[in-house]
């Protein structure tokens, strides 16, 4: 299935009509660098992300920018109507780091450039309805749980944020994360390796002493993978349920390429962008 096949009115697992698009550039904003949030501009037609649905993206090659080749996948990190719009744009943002080429590019584009945006794709979290809960990221990770932070909120579900990185350059968009753990009455975790900011050590640490107490119901993640993997054991070990966003690569983002698979408890294999990004963490073979 192409790209274009996509736009012509296919649904992502979630049943939400998927939409190729070229996005205007608002502007970009760093969190600091390499951190960034790409503030875009989306016509009417495409689809409201749900909690853990994610975008392929690449900035609109140029005579001076022949790469990459393929699109980058990011979590929808934020969205909402478009300030004085009258025909229905609205406005998302993709929050990212400047790793290779990809992100690189994405990171130079100016106000008014185009980038090819193809979602929302995948499927994401499922909300519960009550009991306390965990949100649990590393470093960019955290892009997948704003919108997951928001929707807990609107049922009025507490929450703690978790927020790990090596220092404080890592704790990207923190005021944002703390004020809605804060609103949900909750509290905001913050853990660095190097004793910058918060708990000196590993956010798993912080995490396993919130279990230790009960002090949670639910767990969810997104972040390295060691990172999610000691998440699963942790969560296991007090029979605390949980999900996790993962961040295996991709090549499509829907399943023609076959390049994200993830290997299941129950000896299956599945796709990352067709299955997941979001999976239980007891059925994951870490």
């Amino acid at each position: 299935m192409g790209a274009q096949d996509v736009a012509s009115g296919e649904c992502d697992g979630s049943g939400t009509a998927v939409q190729d698009v070229l996005a205007e550039v608002l502007s970009v904003e760093p969190l600091p660098l390499p951190y960034y949030a790409l503030h875009l501009k989306v016509p009417a037609a495409f689809g409201v992300s749900a909690p853990g649905q994610f975008v392929m993206a690449m900035a609109s090659p140029s005579e001076l920018r022949l790469k990459p080749f393929l699109r980058r996948a990011f979590s929808v990190f934020d969205q909402e109507p478009l300030e004085g719009a009258t025909n229905g744009e609205r406005h998302i943002q993709l929050f990212g780091k400047i790793i290779g080429p990809g992100t690189s590019s994405l990171a130079e584009c100016r106000p008014g450039d185009e980038v090819a945006v193809l979602g929302p794709l995948g499927v994401g979290f499922t909300l519960p309805s009550r009991g306390r809960a965990a949100l649990v990221a590393g470093g960019v990770g955290s892009a997948a749980l704003l919108l997951l932070q928001r929707a807990l909120s609107e049922r009025s579900v507490e929450h703690d944020f978790l927020y790990g990185g090596r220092s404080t350059v890592d704790l990207a968009a923190s005021v944002t994360f703390a004020e809605l753990a804060r609103r949900s009455g909750g509290r905001y975790l913050p853990s660095t390796e190097d004793g910058s900011t918060g708990h000196h050590g590993l956010i798993t640490e912080v995490l396993a002493e919130g279990l230790a107490e009960s002090r949670y119901q639910h767990v969810f993640t997104c972040g390295p993978e060691g990172l999610m993997r000691a998440v699963a054991r942790l969560a296991a070990a007090h029979d605390c349920p949980g999900q996790a966003a993962l961040e295996t690569a991709m090549g499509c983002g829907y399943g023609a390429c076959l390049g994200c698979a993830v290997q299941m408890v129950n000896g299956e294999i599945q796709l990352c962008c067709k299955h997941g990004p979001v999976f239980d963490l007891a059925e994951v073979s870490w």
